[in-house]
């Protein structure tokens, strides 16, 4: 732990002009920067305490907190570490639960925040491996557990270098539970065996029809779904080589607060081009729409002909594609998916996904899908029964969640 305290220490500067700069950009402003670099001293205590690191996160954590609440386990908290992740948690309008911001690992402001928190229970959504979190949980007695887990741990001379971190702060968590089998495995070669176990994806568990209001966009469209840097240049570029294209190519980054390196990217001329932040219009003649805002991807996602997922055709790993099965969209990926290996090879092996393996095929991949909607069809409802096919995930997580309570 010196060796990592002193770590942190040398790269704190960099660090705290990060968060600072992140923060004028962001709605929180210097609200959001005193909460990470100092903690927040809590004048409640709670028993049940969930960490969400950011929007897909806090979806789950939204879940599971309206099981909890349902169950008579009033005092639960959410921690996040984005504005956009707390703008999520402000539309859930949860009753009986909280949220403030995690403070950065930093072991001053993360005794301070923990000690007065004093939980029995953290339950980690996915991965967020902080040592000195985890090492003052257990000093603090705080049980540890994470849910829907998945790891991608460094490899070469970064994974050398941190295998002691990783498996000294891994065990002192009480359990993991992983999403898939393979997530299991890049756990094991860190964590006793009897500490980890499979359950499945939570996320074919959150997805409501319901809850979808009406249409953002009257012009079909084809959805872009989570992008990351340089990922929109190669879709737009596929995207433009279309001939008598009469949809719209909708744009929702991953970060809305990238608006500008998006337009920087984007050869503007002889392009039609609306952005949703500062309200313009979708035309006629509008060709591109940057959605760069938050909480409406559900809504992008049900009305799209069909969804691209980003962090897949540039070395991200892909996102969770399962809203779009969920609401019956044929969907495309890029040769990126390493950190949804499982499900992807899934839903391939059901016809009920479309791997890209080179940003040269999608112009094809776009003309069939448009050309043939029997063909969507068949993609589409293959991916909404293999999704529907397993909503209950969410019962398995929570009769774990309710032993480590009891206990």
């Amino acid at each position: 732990m010196f060796r990592y305290n002193l770590f942190l220490y040398l790269i704190s500067p960099f660090i705290l002009i990060k968060l600072f700069f992140y923060s004028l950009k962001s709605s929180a402003k210097l609200n959001y920067f005193s909460h990470k670099i100092f903690g927040t001293r809590l004048s409640k205590k709670y028993s049940i305490w969930i960490h969400a690191a950011s929007i897909g996160e806090m979806k789950i954590a939204i879940k599971v907190a309206q099981c909890l609440t349902v169950e008579g386990n009033k005092s639960v908290i959410i921690t996040s570490n984005t504005p956009s992740s707390k703008y999520i948690f402000d539309e859930s309008k949860l009753s009986h639960v909280d949220h403030c911001y995690l403070p950065f690992d930093f072991y001053f402001a993360t005794k301070r925040f923990i000690s007065s928190l004093s939980a029995n229970l953290l339950i980690i959504v996915e991965t967020e491996i902080w040592p000195n979190l985890y090492n003052l949980c257990n000093k603090n007695r705080t049980n540890i557990i994470t849910i829907n887990a998945r790891f991608n741990p460094p490899t070469g001379l970064l994974g050398l270098v941190s295998k002691g971190v990783y498996k000294d702060t891994l065990n002192k968590v009480e359990h993991i539970y992983c999403k898939s089998d393979n997530d299991m495995k890049s756990f094991l070669k860190y964590i006793d065996e009897s500490k980890i176990s499979t359950v499945g994806n939570i996320k074919h568990s959150l997805v409501s029809e319901d809850k979808v209001s009406q249409r953002l966009i009257d012009k079909k469209y084809v959805l872009l779904a989570s992008s990351h840097h340089r990922e929109e240049i190669i879709i737009i570029k596929e995207w433009l080589k279309l001939k008598s294209n009469k949809y719209l190519l909708v744009i929702a980054p991953r970060h809305p607060d990238r608006l500008g390196d998006i337009l920087s990217d984007i050869p503007l001329s002889g392009i039609n081009i609306a952005i949703r932040s500062k309200n313009e219009k979708v035309r006629n003649s509008t060709q591109i729409y940057i959605a760069d805002t938050v909480g409406e991807m559900d809504n992008l996602i049900k009305y799209s002909e069909f969804t691209i997922f980003g962090g897949s055709f540039v070395d991200v790993g892909g996102h969770s594609f399962i809203e779009a099965a969920v609401y019956s969209k044929a969907i495309i990926v890029g040769p990126y998916m390493y950190n949804f290996i499982e499900e992807t090879e899934e839903f391939l092996k059901n016809n009920a996904l479309i791997m890209c393996q080179k940003p040269e095929m999608l112009k094809n991949i776009f003309e069939k899908l448009f050309r043939s909607k029997s063909k969507r069809v068949i993609f589409e409802k293959n991916a909404r029964d293999l999704a529907l096919s397993k909503t209950s995930i969410i019962n398995d997580y929570m009769s774990k969640i309710e032993q480590h309570i009891k206990s």
